[in-house]
């Protein structure tokens, strides 16, 4: 009898399931994953898994068995992109994909922070030229210190690295992360402004984008920050929900509009409809629309301190520094204990070039919402003085 030489298969790309890799990041019984399925809860994850995996994003390098290019359960020398049904993701491949929201990072549990490593080696040669040892390992260290919670600690470790390299883009998306989870939205949404300048392309940062205006209460403006990550990768859990949080909003302030426009029609002086309705515009993008309502709420009842804040917030991102700042004085002279104003008078006292009385208006509006428990606010007050002399607390 002759027997017939057994020839060796070459490997095949032959990945797990995507229930596999859903069951395994994380690390629930099959039954638990069978419940979930059967009450429609694991879908998207199913479906962003299934994108990953066509797209080789899941493979031999997230693989805690895939040692120097060598997997040892396969008893291979894994090439680029494969990945076998025993694989077992590393620890930091989890935190990435599966954790769930704690402590600081509370109401932030879709943002999306995955990929940057894989940027920053495609990213060099590119803008900014050649990244040194030195600024990696500042880098890396920062993007630690951001997963350990330590945010302030990442933020300088961040900040370090940009002072190098002004177009480090996985540098500003992720300061523009941690800014966000301190609640210094404002700060967070112009950096990732910046990061959009280098690589507009980049779906995560649309998605971040969004979270900071829904914060900052720009929804239409967040609605379409949503809607350009979503085109640029659909298949995106984080994108979706975040888009359809903020249309409900939208339409909610659509439905509120309609109704105080209903009130206007019978009483067009009526004061507190018509600073309702400019605040709903502001809301919804319309910053010309908000004007008129201010300033026509403002001539029946100029005692109203929050229309001149707002008035004065639209004024000064306009660019009519003075006009903005004749807006915050009035505001604080009519309501001296409102940190909003106080802080939005800093800002323009800070582009004026007047240090001294910017100072002073931060170190108020820190007073003031340190007296209320508003003390992330405080902070953020507090931070604003330090960025303008690193010396003062």
């Amino acid at each position: 009898m002759i027997r017939k030489k057994q020839i060796e298969k070459p490997f095949e790309w032959d990945p797990p399931a995507p229930s596999t890799v859903y069951i395994k990041i994380k690390n629930i019984p099959y039954e638990t994953f069978k419940t979930r399925l059967n009450q429609g809860l694991v879908t998207t994850d199913i479906d962003q898994i299934r994108y990953r995996l066509e797209r080789h994003i899941y493979c031999c390098g997230v693989c805690s068995k895939y040692i120097n290019g060598y997997c040892i359960i396969t008893n291979r020398r894994a090439e680029p992109g494969w990945i076998c049904k025993s694989f077992v993701p590393k620890e930091e491949f989890i935190y990435l994909d599966a954790r769930s929201a704690r402590g600081g990072s509370e109401g932030f549990r879709y943002l999306s922070e995955t990929g940057l490593e894989r940027d920053r080696t495609e990213d060099k040669g590119e803008a900014g030229g050649t990244e040194t040892g030195g600024e990696k390992g500042i880098y890396e260290e920062g993007v630690a210190l951001y997963r350990q919670g330590r945010l302030r600690l990442a933020l300088k470790a961040f900040d370090r690295v940009l002072e190098e390299n002004p177009l480090d883009f996985p540098a500003l998306y992720h300061r523009g992360n941690s800014l966000l989870k301190l609640k210094r939205y404002e700060e967070a949404l112009e950096t990732f402004e910046k990061a959009s300048e280098i690589k507009s392309e980049n779906a995560g940062l649309w998605t971040n984008m969004g979270f900071a205006l829904k914060k900052l209460e720009r929804f239409r403006d967040s609605l379409e920050a949503f809607e350009k990550s979503i085109s640029l990768n659909p298949v995106q859990k984080n994108a979706w929900e975040g888009k359809d949080s903020v249309l409900s909003l939208v339409n909610l302030c659509e439905e509120k509009l309609s109704e105080y426009e209903k009130t206007l029609g019978k009483n067009p002086g009526d004061p507190d409809a018509l600073f309702e309705t400019g605040k709903l515009w502001l809301r919804l993008g319309e910053q010309e629309k908000a004007m008129q309502a201010f300033k026509k709420a403002l001539e029946v009842k100029p005692e109203n301190a929050e229309a001149w804040q707002l008035r004065g917030k639209i004024l000064f991102k306009a660019g009519s520094e003075k006009e903005a700042f004749h807006a915050f004085e009035k505001a604080t002279r009519l309501k001296p204990d409102n940190p909003e104003a106080w802080y939005e008078k800093g800002k323009v006292f800070l582009k004026l070039g007047n240090l001294r009385a910017a100072e002073n208006a931060f170190k108020i509006a820190a007073d003031l919402w340190e007296s209320k428990g508003f003390k992330t606010k405080a902070e953020n007050a507090l931070e604003s003085i330090r960025r303008m002399d690193p010396g003062k607390a």
